[in-house]
């Protein structure tokens, strides 16, 4: 008797030692979330055809649901058209495409996509400048749902069962929403995870003190010189020159960035942030997306930065229901 309890303490002490060891280590792609643009984020790993929810537990990532799926039927990252690939990247849910609609716009060809679809912004700002083409990625369903053992059975998108969609579609809100695609996933330790963390946080935090300070020259060097680019003004020279023009003005405008959240992949981060701006010239606010990369002495620099208007008066009150679906 004694010795079975004594195998039933050690089973249990091993059991409670591998749950606490799995709760110190961190996702590398969830940096750090907030309450508005990322209250829960979808992390997609093609290698193990697992779907993970994440919600924010003060700013920290924290596992709500695994679901599995399947992913395109070729391997690998997606780069362009009709090649069967599902793309590797830091995306946001932006639509919801309802049974009736996906019938309407495909007519009988949709009952593929079951009820419903959630379509990803592919190609985003880092697939256009690496001139990755194609697009129609989303998040959908399936009328059979004996696709999802195959693993790989899309032409590119990610699709899970029926009722797994109806309960992720709880924790999506559209435009604020990110799908992160890997194809691993990988854990660090509580402490490698900060200092990652950190090293963006504090980049973030230098070029908006610089720009909030009117300091030019520390703001402009938090920019890429050789792959930043700008849809309106161009590369960094030419952005260079806008932004001078614009910090020489004699008004000091009031800036203020709030719900900032940091995601990061193998080859560059993804920063969201409320930002709302005050001047004599513009007042407005929005939701800014910076695109961050490493450059050869292992800075984070923007490479590439937009913008969207936002309510600010539309604060964080998220709360999980399947409003996307009725029946």
């Amino acid at each position: 008797m004694k010795s079975f309890k004594f195998i039933t303490w050690m089973m249990l002490t091993v059991f409670v030692g591998l749950a606490q060891a799995q709760n110190s280590f961190y996702p590398s792609n969830i940096l750090m979330m907030d309450d508005k643009f990322t209250h829960h984020v979808i992390l997609v790993e093609k290698a193990t055809h697992k779907l993970h929810i994440y919600e924010n537990a003060a700013t920290e990532p924290k596992l709500v649901k695994t679901f599995n799926m399947a992913t395109g039927k070729t391997k690998g990252d997606k780069a362009a058209s009709g090649d069967h690939k599902t793309p590797e990247g830091i995306y946001t849910i932006y639509d919801f495409y309802s049974k009736d609609e996906l019938f309407r716009r495909h007519g009988n060809y949709a009952k593929i996509y079951g009820s419903g679809a959630f379509p990803m912004d592919y190609p985003n700002f880092i697939d256009e400048r690496a001139k990755k083409t194609g697009g129609g990625i989303w998040l959908h369903s399936t009328d059979d749902d004996n696709r999802i053992s195959k693993g790989l059975d899309s032409r590119g998108c990610v699709v899970v069962q029926n009722q797994d969609l109806k309960d992720i579609s709880e924790f999506i809100e559209l435009n604020n929403t990110p799908i992160i695609v890997v194809q691993d996933v990988h854990f660090l330790s509580k402490a490698t995870w900060e200092r990652n963390r950190k090293d963006i946080n504090d980049a973030v935090q230098k070029w908006a003190t610089a720009w909030k300070t009117k300091d030019f020259d520390t703001y402009i060097n938090s920019y890429d010189k050789e792959r930043f680019y700008d849809k309106k003004h161009g590369s960094y020279n030419g952005y260079r020159n806008y932004k001078k023009a614009v910090f020489s003005r004699s008004d000091s405008p009031e800036i203020k960035l709030d719900f900032i959240s940091i995601m990061a992949n193998e080859d560059y981060a993804v920063v969201h942030l409320q930002q709302d701006y005050r001047s004599p010239v513009i007042n407005d606010t929005g939701k800014k997306t910076l695109y961050l990369q490493k450059d050869g002495n292992y800075d984070w620099k923007i490479v590439g930065e937009l913008w969207s208007a936002v309510d600010s008066k539309n604060l964080a009150d998220f709360t999980p229901s399947k409003r996307f679906f009725k029946e």
